[in-house]
């Protein structure tokens, strides 16, 4: 199941704590049940930038990052914030 991510919520670090898409039955969700979805195969999460998906996936076990593109950003980091 694909799930699209609008929105991201963040500590006072700046880290992000979850992911959201207000609306959704699903969100908010911790990031360390959507590392457990995707690791498992359960859900997929993507971000949508220049109307393409950018999926979601984990780095080093612990971080969220979008697919890498050309631009080599992580889009996550251009979503508003709750």
């Amino acid at each position: 199941m694909d799930r699209k991510v609008r929105m991201t919520k963040r500590d006072r670090k700046g880290n992000i704590v979850a992911l959201c898409n207000p609306g959704q039955p699903w969100s908010p969700r911790k990031t360390v049940d959507v590392i457990k979805d995707i690791n498992g195969n359960k859900s997929s999460y993507y971000v949508k930038a220049a109307e393409r998906r950018k999926y979601i996936r984990v780095v080093s076990g612990k971080s969220l990052v979008t697919t890498t593109d050309a631009s080599n950003e992580n889009h996550l980091d251009n979503l508003p914030t709750v």
